[in-house]
């Protein structure tokens, strides 16, 4: 038997050695199960090219009787005193969700309407998105189409959203007062496009909830007679210069092929899209150490929310997007050995 006291400096030393040894390999492997159980986050950039699935002109009329759903141009602007001087708007509408995936983030969108027909100079011309549903008849104007046709069922007219069962809340549309893009247009006869976060944000709230999809107005100027502008719809013969948009979208994905668990559950952000600030809801069903990161579209962490211990049961978390550039960021949120990601769109 060897007695405490009888035990030498180097048994201290080996034993000590030994215990060192011991914690280095079981943190190793821990931080291994960690690093190995949390999916990394990758981006696939794809893109798109929609064609409208409706699209007509508003022609200001007190008796909302005239159409063109079947014509093949649209205008935007007010005509000259020949024409009355009355006011012109274009709307369109495109199918957003059936052709971009549930869940992706839009990072580009780009609306482009060929111009055919302009008197001189150069004007404004505004999109704002729509807030009612509307119609797209079978009326069909003859010759330049500037003055319309007799509207039939369906059609949108000045007063009517569908000829003539149901009528706009204001003649000329619902719509959104700002813009949601703006470009200017002169003469020239070519395609114009208009882009921005405001078109992106329009897109991006179409895809999450289709139910809101009424598409855009185009609003040329309608101060100055005679300058109605006339671009192309989707009924013109030459298929090179129909409408078009043009979407750039990002799908996240993880390289983990493991299922999420129920006892995490993402819920979302609300408001989105959102200006200023956002609460991000989730919910856990044990208690787990819980972090929180949002990252940018290439990819690099912005800010980390939660990096904690918390308790089962429903979580808010506030996030404060002022500083940040406008535009659509992913947040992920990890969980035990699970993680789960979605997306925010920080407007203007």
């Amino acid at each position: 038997m060897i007695l405490p006291e009888q035990v030498g400096e180097d048994d201290v030393s080996t034993h000590r050695n030994s215990i060192v040894n011991i914690y280095s390999t079981v943190i190793a492997r821990v931080a291994a199960i960690v690093l190995t159980a949390i999916p990394a986050i990758t981006f696939a950039q794809s893109e798109v090219v929609l064609a409208p699935v409706k699209d007509t002109s508003l022609y200001e009329d007190s008796g909302g009787t005239i159409g063109n759903g079947a014509g093949q141009h649209l205008f935007a602007g007010r005509v000259g005193s020949n024409g009355g001087g009355l006011i012109r708007r274009a709307v369109l509408a495109f199918d957003v969700a059936s052709s971009v995936p549930e869940g992706a983030t839009i990072t580009g969108a780009e609306l482009i309407l060929n111009l055919s027909r302009s008197p001189g100079g150069t004007v404004q011309v505004t999109v704002h998105a729509l807030t009612a549903d509307w119609g797209e008849g079978a009326s069909d104007a003859a010759g330049e189409e500037g003055s319309g046709a007799t509207a039939v069922a369906n059609d949108a007219t000045w007063l009517h959203t569908f000829f003539d069962t149901s009528t706009w809340q204001t003649p000329g549309g619902d719509f959104v007062e700002a813009e949601s893009a703006k470009t200017d247009v002169s003469a020239n006869l070519k395609p114009y496009s208009w882009s921005g976060d405001g078109l992106i944000a329009d897109v991006q709230r179409w895809l999450d909830t289709p139910e809101t999809n009424f598409g855009w107005i185009v609003i040329g100027d309608e101060q100055s007679q005679g300058n109605t502008r006339r671009f192309d719809s989707r009924e013109n013969p030459s298929e090179n210069t129909r409408p078009n948009l043009r979407l750039v979208f990002s799908t996240a994905t993880s390289n983990s092929d493991d299922e999420i668990p129920s006892a995490l559950e993402l819920r979302g952000n609300f408001p989105n899209p959102f200006s200023g600030t956002t609460s991000i809801v989730y919910e856990l069903s044990s208690p787990s150490f819980v972090t929180l990161d949002i990252f940018d579209l290439q990819g690099r962490r912005i800010a980390t929310l939660v990096d904690e211990l918390q308790s089962a049961g429903i979580q808010r978390v506030g996030f404060d997007a002022t500083g940040l550039a406008p535009g659509s960021y992913v947040y992920r949120l990890t969980g035990g050995d699970y993680s789960r990601t979605s997306k925010m769109v920080v407007l203007p």
